[in-house]
């Protein structure tokens, strides 16, 4: 074989890798993005519950219910080459599924502090899912402390105190959550700046929350560079 045909198949396999990686890429986002749109419902179902907050909580699931059975449908048929291999994940969607049903009766009228620990069941299930599929846990976390960050950022540029408190438990469950897989000084920033947030919130200091809220997100972007 000459030099030439040589060089040419070599770039060809070279094409043919850079394309699949980049197809990869793409259909892993893909996957992400609609399962944190999903994954986004459910964690409001489960907040408003474990708060005790019927009406919220009934929205937020019929919402989940239809968002999960749309994710289901997709990807129960549909294996992008990130699951692909993953011979449980089929099954881990049909117990979701039954845990989701089975919280309806609790969500409409049943006692809410027991729905939210059955519903809590489906948080490990989603967990051990993505670990034995190769997703950073870090960068799941820090996926859904960002959506969550950004509450209590639109609140501090409203001068909203009041929200700021409000939505200050979710952000801080979330980040912990973050602490969990990583608590180095940069996400000791982060949290430094969620707290000092919260201090100005609770000493009505209106004028200095946009400010802060502008240091939280600059310091979350920095970590999320770097591990996202």
């Amino acid at each position: 074989m000459s030099n030439q045909k040589i060089m040419l198949a070599g770039l060809a396999i070279a094409i043919l890798g850079i394309g699949s990686f980049v197809s990869t890429t793409i259909t892993r986002k893909k996957f992400l993005e609609d399962f944190n749109r999903m994954n986004g419902y459910y964690k409001q179902a489960l907040f408003l519950t474990g708060q005790n907050k019927r009406d919220e909580a009934k929205t937020q699931y019929d919402l989940l219910v239809i968002n999960y059975e749309q994710f289901n449908q997709k990807y129960s048929s549909y294996k992008p080459y990130v699951i692909r291999q993953d011979d449980k994940f089929n099954s881990d969607l049909e117990v979701v599924k039954n845990l989701i049903t089975n919280a309806k009766d609790g969500v409409y009228g049943g006692d809410l502090p027991t729905t939210h620990k059955q519903l809590e069941e489906i948080r490990p299930i989603f967990q051990e899912m993505f670990k034995r599929n190769g997703f950073s846990m870090l960068l799941m976390a820090l996926v859904d402390f960002h959506d969550i960050m950004e509450q209590i950022i639109t609140a501090a540029d409203a001068k909203n105190a009041e929200e700021v408190l409000e939505v200050y438990p979710k952000v801080d469950a979330a980040l912990a959550a973050v602490g969990k897989e990583e608590n180095s000084t940069e996400i000791q920033t982060i949290r430094k700046n969620l707290d000092d947030l919260k201090n100005l919130a609770l000493s009505k200091k209106t004028d200095e929350l946009a400010a802060k809220a502008a240091e939280l997100k600059t310091s979350f972007i920095k970590v999320y560079l770097v591990k996202g």
